[in-house]
């Protein structure tokens, strides 16, 4: 309250930090952030009650089943030896009766500790999301002063999320890294281009540049293309982000530019498909051209027919450049790529851009798939596009797991658009729910190392 009653007086102009940051802007993202805090701290609490209540109630569930497995016990000491059946004492009924209560009773000690487990598991991964939205910690072992630090975590965020911020946690800990590995002249110019930027979106895509392993030049260059746009954060968004507008919204989102969407269209290329707009989400300079064909502002090049054209040719790039002489045999040939080449063109496309290293893992059946959720929650809440396959009768696809929030996942599909899933239906086959169409059983996920 007191930042928000500072923010709210007349301020002078004043200017701070490494590159410049504007007085007011900076307080305006402290307030976000320490309200997001406060938020935050309280789901922290509300998940510990939630847990310990979740204890509690096993606890009491165990101690309760230990009753007529005690009087199993009783009941079949009474018609053995040892060991053995006891031939003069032995009494059917007895024995159904003993073999009835130790069947509950082992089955309400299974059901106490599954239910511990499973609160457990939520638990843990509510308290490793809300981690990874603490962004300025990422950003902490840069040379930027914290007042940088604080305005390019928050970036592109809002009071009620930072999942729309420009940085992810992966691309801040990268960009921190990359800036502080820089020798000193280039350093110096990044920090210039940082001070002249026209936003704090502006600013943030310049790392998210730097995060992506561009040179000093490259970025310099890209600079200088989106630099007239810098102070218009929905002009960014659109030509440097597909995948940025969807938020928590229900419902399926287009994922559009000028009209046109991000969608492999009728064509058999879902991989190579949702990896380019993977690619994209993480690389700038690569979305621009995309969007622009490096002309941005330009109406022959920057509009939704001639991204659909270019976006169509890496789409056969990615997929060609990947399939065996054998999958485009006539007759014999078949449509698609597989998972193992799924996770090349990942390393090739994405991995390039992150540092991440995927790796194919099939899931066979809902214990699996129960069991790969915690690493996928973790690797979408560090900033990192999943690609996962899905099967059924009508053959497989595959489509990319972008974010996570409490027990749904976020799903790009390649036929143009993102939507929110509940795990539940990850696990029990039910992948229907993305849309009409889409087979319906989680087979395999590429997980990056």
């Amino acid at each position: 309250m007191a930042v928000g009653r500072l923010r709210r007086t007349t301020l002078p102009t004043i200017w701070a930090g490494d590159t410049h940051v504007a007085a007011g802007d900076a307080l305006a993202a402290a307030e976000r952030g320490l309200e997001r805090g406060v938020e935050v701290l309280g789901k922290v609490a509300q998940g510990l009650r939630g847990l310990s209540a979740a204890l509690e109630g096993g606890k009491s569930r165990d101690s309760a089943a230990l009753a007529p497995l005690r009087e199993a016990y009783e009941l079949t000491e009474e018609i053995t030896a040892g060991p053995f059946i006891d031939p003069l004492n032995y009494d059917g009924d007895t024995m159904h009766r003993a073999h009835q209560l130790a069947k509950s009773g082992m089955a309400e000690r299974v059901g106490a500790h599954t239910a511990v487990a499973e609160a457990s598991r939520e638990a843990s991964s509510t308290f490793h999301d809300l981690a990874s939205q603490a962004r300025l910690q990422r950003l902490a072992d840069s040379p930027l002063s914290a007042l940088d630090e604080l305005l390019l975590a928050d970036a592109g965020s809002t009071g009620d999320s930072v999942d729309t911020a420009v940085l992810s946690a992966a691309m801040a800990d990268r960009a921190a890294d990359r800036l502080a590995g820089m020798g000193e002249a280039d350093r110096a110019r990044m920090e210039q281009l940082l001070a002249s930027a026209g936003s704090p979106e502006h600013r943030a895509y310049l790392m998210r540049a730097l995060a992506a392993g561009h040179d000093i030049d490259r970025i310099t260059e890209f600079n200088r293309l989106i630099g007239p746009y810098g102070d218009d954060p929905a002009w960014l968004r659109e030509h440097l982000n597909p995948l940025g507008a969807g938020g928590l919204a229900a419902g399926q989102q287009p994922t559009t530019f000028d009209g046109a969407e991000w969608t492999q269209g009728q064509h058999p290329t879902c991989v190579a498909s949702s990896t380019v707009t993977a690619r994209a989400q993480v690389d700038p300079l690569y979305a621009l051209q995309l969007t622009t064909g490096g002309h941005p502002g330009d109406p022959a090049y920057d509009n939704g027919a001639a991204f659909a054209e270019r976006l169509r040719d890496e789409q056969v790039r990615v997929y060609d450049g990947e399939r065996s002489w054998l999958q485009e045999l006539p007759l014999l040939g078949s449509d698609g790529m597989t998972n193992d080449q799924s996770a090349t063109v990942a390393d090739q496309e994405i991995g390039a851009r992150t540092g991440a290293d995927y790796e194919n893992r099939d899931v066979d059946n809902s214990d699996e798939r129960r069991a790969v959720l915690p690493e996928i929650e973790r690797a979408v809440d560090e900033g990192h596009a999943v690609p996962f396959s899905s099967h059924d009768d009508s053959g497989g696809h595959q489509m990319l797991i972008i974010g996570h929030e409490g027990d749904r996942l976020q799903v790009y599909n390649p036929w143009g658009y993102t939507v929110w899933v509940d795990e539940d239906d990850f696990v029990n086959g039910r992948l229907g729910s993305i849309g009409n169409g889409v087979p319906t059983e989680f087979t395999s996920v590429r997980l990056p190392g």
